[in-house]
């Protein structure tokens, strides 16, 4: 009997991710540059290419000749929170299959049922161990097999 490969903790989407090339192009969205820095140099370190829009009106107008394969979203900002960001991109055709992992300091019991609702496909917790971040990314955005 074969056994079922263990799911993700923290993923949402039952979906099939489309495969990408790497570099695996990354948007950091959050309030906070200080956390936003020391995330992209977390994932440049590991060998993601990064983008940082400083807040969610920030990501809805990053250059339309970038569109990444990740989106790393924080949920609790002003003006525009994450929900706001995610229900915008997946109404865009440019972000409309892009993965998107609420990255938040909220439990995940407190963001699931409306995350899921705006699709975003899966929560990581801020202040977690990054592998586990790491990890997420390269299952929603997996290297193309060349």
């Amino acid at each position: 009997m074969q056994s079922e490969a263990p799911a993700v903790p923290g993923l949402w989407a039952t979906r099939q991710f489309k495969a990408v090339h790497p570099p695996v192009a990354v948007l950091i969205v959050d309030d906070e540059p200080l956390s936003a820095e020391a995330l992209a140099a977390a994932l440049i370190a590991y060998g993601f290419r990064i983008r940082i829009a400083d807040g969610g009106l920030a990501a809805l107008q990053t250059p339309q000749a970038w569109t990444p394969h990740v989106v790393v979203l924080d949920i609790e900002m002003p003006n525009c929170d994450g929900f706001l960001v995610a229900e915008a991109m997946r109404g865009s055709t440019r972000f409309a299959v892009v993965p998107i992992i609420a990255y938040t300091s909220l439990a995940e019991a407190d963001v699931i049922e409306r995350g899921k609702s705006v699709e975003i496909d899966a929560f990581y917790r801020k202040g977690n161990a990054l592998p586990g971040l790491f990890r997420m990314i390269e299952h929603v955005a997996p290297s193309a097999v060349t």
